[in-house]
């Protein structure tokens, strides 16, 4: 009597049937570049690996070459703190400016306080300085400046008077004036141009520092005294 032969493992897949085989097929572990993958593992594996490439795009698209301001312009260099002036640099010019028409600050008409600004500098320094001593303001009908004719005003103003302000600016230290009429004579002045001129006075005697030329305003009154 002949004994039944024994099934192999390739006769139990076959019998099995196509569902079982593509479970076994699928569920045996495969390498890839190295790394073993399971296929049971395969979506999730494949989800994290396309998360991280996609950060190194966006890290990579993301990094600053170039920083600009809106308009394309590349931004300024960092503010430098500005160089101190040595004791020994003296002022021997100077940048003056008034605006043109006076304030009326007492609302009579006649307008009565004028605004000026003087900036120091010497010949060996590139900014503004600051040095003791006093300033001196003119006020002359037009054009009569360089003879003997007196002044219709003038203002002297020392380093403690409250008519002087010091401030700060991009060019360096700047000195800022408020000059009243009222307080040198009055400001019931006929309507006229008038030239102002300024010279600074140092405090240690060296020498006076002159505007260059006149700045012109109007004075006088612009509507109807009442």
């Amino acid at each position: 009597m002949k004994r039944p032969l024994r099934s192999s493992g390739l006769n139990r897949n076959k019998r099995a049937g196509p569902s079982r085989r593509v479970a076994a097929e699928t569920s045996a572990p495969s390498t890839i570049g190295g790394t073993q993958w399971s296929a049971a593992r395969a979506p999730l594996q494949l989800l994290c690996l396309c998360a991280l490439n996609a950060a190194a795009v966006l890290f990579a698209g993301c990094q600053t070459h170039r920083v600009t301001t809106s308009d394309g312009w590349p931004l300024p260099p960092t503010p430098r703190q500005p160089p101190e002036a040595p004791a020994h640099v003296k002022a021997d010019r100077m940048v003056f400016t008034i605006g043109s028409k006076p304030d009326d600050a007492n609302n009579n008409g006649f307008p009565d306080a004028i605004q000026a600004s003087v900036w120091l500098f010497s010949s060996t320094h590139p900014i503004a300085i600051q040095q003791d001593g006093a300033f001196v303001f003119e006020l002359f009908s037009q054009g009569t400046s360089n003879s003997s004719s007196k002044p219709i005003a003038s203002w002297r103003v020392d380093p403690n008077s409250p008519q002087r302000q010091l401030a700060s600016t991009f060019a360096g230290p700047s000195y800022h004036f408020n000059l009243s009429l009222i307080d040198a004579g009055g400001d019931r002045l006929p309507l006229e141009r008038a030239d102002m001129i300024c010279r600074f006075e140092p405090a240690d005697s060296s020498t006076l520092v002159q505007c260059d030329g006149v700045r012109t305003i109007q004075i006088g009154r612009r509507i109807a005294a009442k």
